[in-house]
Parts: structure tokens; sequence; C-alpha cells
């Protein structure tokens, strides 16, 4: 049994979501944690959901995200190493999709080997959609960081305009411009 909410930056699990973040995302795919904390704070848009234990004592997983109103963007998710492989991810996702509806894009690197194709195939099997034919860039969290090539995944109805849409929605209010 999992357990499901929303934390804000005083939670008891920032400080493993901050571990957990900085050992899943290397330096050019996330932001200084402090300004985690900040957004938590200070933009109602932006949100942490964790997964924990059924005695709601251990952080299992978590997803940050963002509501743009006609859709939510999957900034990040992150599974505890001693949980990967046993279908939490999955279960996070489904209850994210449960609580925001069908509208969700989010990132991913291009499939170029057995890694990036098997995370791909693990979004689409929750309905996700690879749009291969649209070049994205995601532009660097600071200015001693890199810009990466990635690719949109879509979850619900967008048409390429909407794809596009979303696309600077996201690089403008979830990037910081340098």
């Amino acid at each position: 049994m999992h357990n499901f909410k929303e934390i804000r930056s005083k939670s008891t699990f920032i400080t493993e979501i901050k571990n957990l973040y900085e050992y899943s995302f290397p330096a050019d795919e996330r932001r200084d944690f402090n300004l985690v904390i900040d957004l938590l704070e200070q933009n109602p848009d932006f949100g942490i959901r964790v997964c924990t234990d059924s005695e709601n004592s251990e952080l299992q997983a978590f997803v940050s995200h963002w509501n743009f109103g006609d859709f939510h963007y999957i900034e990040h998710l992150a599974v505890a190493t001693a949980m990967r492989g046993k279908g939490i991810g999955h279960s996070v996702m489904e209850d994210f999709i449960a609580h925001v509806g069908s509208r969700i894009v989010l990132e991913v690197e291009p499939p170029v080997d057995v890694l990036t194709r098997k995370r791909i195939s693990f979004y689409e099997s929750l309905g996700f959609k690879l749009n291969a034919d649209f070049k994205y860039i995601q532009p660097p969290y600071a200015k001693h960081l890199n810009a990466i090539e990635l690719r949109l995944m879509t979850r619900g109805d967008f048409s390429k305009e909407e794809i596009e849409a979303a696309a600077n929605k996201i690089k403008s209010n979830v990037y910081p411009s340098l």
C-alpha cells in the first residue's frame, strides 16, 4: 500500500527528496535544490507529489510538476534506489494522472540506447506519445550548465501547434532566463 500527497517545503520528506533528486539527475538536468524549495514556497503552479510507504514514514518516490491550466508538465520523476523495479514509478504516475487529468507533457532523452528506449516505453505504457519529430532543446538551469537535446512526450490530445505552445510555455516558466 502506498500513500500519495502533495508536500510543501516544510515537509518532513524534504531532505530525502533533495538527496534522491541530486542522486537521480545529473547537474545539467536539475536546478539548485534551494531554488526548488523557493518554488514550493512562492509559486502556486509548482508542486511535488510524494509516494510513501503505508506507515507514511519512508519516501519511495516523488514527481515534481507544474500546473499550466491547459496542461500539466512533469519536471522530474524519481524512485528511491531500493524501490526501483517494483512498480512504484508506475503507481506514482497512475496516481498523478488520476490527480491532474489527462493532458500532461514531459521531457525524455532521445531513444539512443536500451535505457532511453526503456524509459520511453515506460511512459508509453501509461498512455504517453513520443513526439519524435518535434525538435526540443531543454534550456540550461543555470549559466554554468548546458542545454540538452530532449524529446517531448504528451498524454492526451495535443495538436502540433499545442505541442509548440506547451514547449514555449515550459521554456519561459520552468527554466530561468539567463
